[in-house]
């Protein structure tokens, strides 16, 4: 991730620093997975393809696309083809980055769901991938979280994987549920429960519009932003390791030893984070210098001055000795 300022956003930073001043606009989430917000209108035109068609068409090389009325009819139907192919019907969950599985098998596993989103490289995914199909198992790529946002065809694309299934369970609005299977070779045995005709149009819009606008490189441009405020400012507050970002710009994760604090203190300048942040492509550029910079500025200008365990104040030039603990004496050594 490329991290270094350019030169006009080096004055903007600066002039951010220095001021330091509260947000009025609109707050920002980056902690929501739904993309549901941003999709045409429901009024649009059904798209003949189906989320089918338009699936196939994104990741390319699946042979048939299933679609289940809720996500874990999908996992289900994953078990019946494993057993159909002469595997074990049990199913495990890896995540590596996590440093353990999700959930532990659910009796003999001839089932393996991967998923990536929190790998620190692509070496972890493939390397969890070839671990996989050593044992004999049926490799799921789970691309509820990656698919659409690392790249058009998911991690199986952004990695090299080559699975030989891949699930995609979307949030959808009014708590609609669609679970999605695809992969290559014969397609489970049974076709199962259709979703709601609603649900298959809020999928097709979101698959349509994620295809229309390169949804990754506008993530990335919003996963850079965000890096270079959250370096520029931890350098003017003197931190070190209380918080920082890693991973890919699109998926970005938030480590430190002071993370869950730092994200405190966002939350309360109306910035929503998480430990791995779900960016929101409504915003351009702009908006994320406009909005997100400030807030930033004010969580790492507040965490400086946070004693542990307790509330910071609202910033240098706005605390007072009855807003924290001892917090008179710590902004005076500061200045000193």
């Amino acid at each position: 991730m490329q991290n270094a300022p350019r030169a006009q956003e080096l004055e903007i930073l600066e002039a951010v620093w220095a001021k330091q001043a509260p947000v009025a606009g609109m707050p920002v989430d980056y902690s929501d997975p739904a993309l549901t917000i941003h999709l045409r209108p429901a009024l649009m035109p059904e798209d003949p393809a189906g989320p089918e068609g338009l699936f196939q068409k994104l990741w390319e090389w699946p042979d048939w696309v299933r679609v289940y009325a809720k996500p874990p009819q999908a996992v289900l139907a994953a078990s019946r083809l494993a057993r159909s192919r002469g595997l074990a019907p049990g199913i495990t969950w890896v995540a590596p980055g996590t440093g353990a599985p999700l959930d532990p098998p659910k009796g003999q596993p001839g089932v393996a769901v991967l998923r990536c989103d929190w790998a620190p490289a692509a070496s972890s995914a493939l390397a969890a991938a070839s671990e996989i199909r050593r044992q004999g198992l049926l490799l799921v790529v789970d691309e509820t979280t990656t698919g659409l946002r690392l790249e058009g065809g998911g991690a199986c694309q952004a990695f090299g994987l080559e699975p030989d299934l891949v699930l995609w369970a979307p949030c959808l609005p009014a708590g609609r549920t669609l679970g999605l299977l695809a992969g290559k070779g014969e397609p489970p045995p049974e076709v199962g429960e259709a979703p709601g005709e609603h649900a298959v149009h809020a999928a097709v819009n979101l698959l349509s519009w994620a295809q229309d606008v390169s949804l990754p490189p506008r993530l990335a441009e919003l996963g850079r932003n965000l890096a270079v405020g959250l370096e520029f400012f931890s350098g003017k507050a003197g931190l070190t390791d209380e918080v920082a970002l890693e991973g890919p710009a699109q998926l970005p994760r938030l480590t430190g030893r002071r993370l869950w604090a730092f994200m405190g203190l966002c939350k309360q300048e109306k910035l929503t984070l998480a430990p791995l942040l779900m960016l929101d492509p409504s915003l351009n550029e702009q908006d994320a210098q406009e909005l997100v910079w400030p807030r930033l500025a004010r969580a790492c200008a507040r965490i400086k001055v946070l004693p542990p365990g307790e509330m910071a104040p609202l910033g240098w030039s706005d605390a007072g000795p009855d807003t924290c603990h001892a917090v008179k004496d710590m902004l005076d050594n500061i200045e000193d």
